[in-house]
This record gives C-alpha cells, structure tokens and sequence, in this order.
C-alpha cells in the first residue's frame, strides 16, 4: 500500500532552497532561534527593544585579510 509522506526527503532538502532571516531592528542574518515580539522577528531581546543589539556574533565567520598597500608615487 503506498502512503503519501509530506517529510523530504534528502535529495529534496538539498535542492530546497534555504531560508534566511533578518532582525527586523538591525538588519542581520539571524543564525540561532530567533526573538518573535509582535509578529516581526529579532536577532535577540535588546533589538526586539528597540536596540542596542545584544548579539555575541559568535556563530558569524570572521574572514582576516592580510596584504600590503602599494602607493607609486610617481602617480601623481
């Protein structure tokens, strides 16, 4: 007998496109369980307040560039 499962499976949760969403006071990508107040969704309860953001940013991956600017000063 063939039942109907409304889950996905692996194959359809990659191809699903994923879902982002953003503090409604401060505009960033919310990684954890959001703060929900009044309907619209925060990254944590000192926007949901109004600000200021309260977030440790712990989860957010930091990108380090290192170089060195060259200035020619015969390009004046």
């Amino acid at each position: 007998m063939y039942t109907e499962n409304n889950q996905p499976n692996s194959e359809q949760a990659r191809r699903m496109p994923q879902q982002h969403i953003q503090c409604a006071n401060c505009d960033i990508e919310i990684l954890w369980p959001p703060t929900i107040v009044q309907g619209k969704t925060y990254c944590c309860t000192g926007c949901a307040a109004g600000g200021p953001c309260n977030c440790d940013y712990s989860l957010y991956r930091s990108v380090n560039i290192s170089g060195v600017i060259h200035y020619d000063p015969d390009l004046d």
